[in-house]
């Protein structure tokens, strides 16, 4: 990744914890980056690959209450 990719993506997370009213400590700035480096890295592997309305990703997730919920 370059310093370019990695001053984009503090900049990035700044952008979004002011917006979101989030305090990042700096314990947590490590790897809060890491994750955007990691979800960027995913980004552009899908860029390379033609995707269409019909490529959908997976079922639509409906979660069931558990079993014996009343009891």
């Amino acid at each position: 990744m370059t310093d370019q990719t990695n001053d984009s993506l503090a900049r990035l997370l700044d952008a979004n914890a002011a917006v979101l009213s989030l305090s990042i400590t700096e314990e947590q700035r490590p790897g809060v980056l890491s994750y955007l480096a990691l979800a960027e890295s995913m980004h552009r592997s899908l860029l390379a690959i033609a995707l269409s309305p019909a490529d959908e990703s997976a079922l639509v997730f409906v979660p069931q209450p558990p079993e014996n919920a009343h009891g």
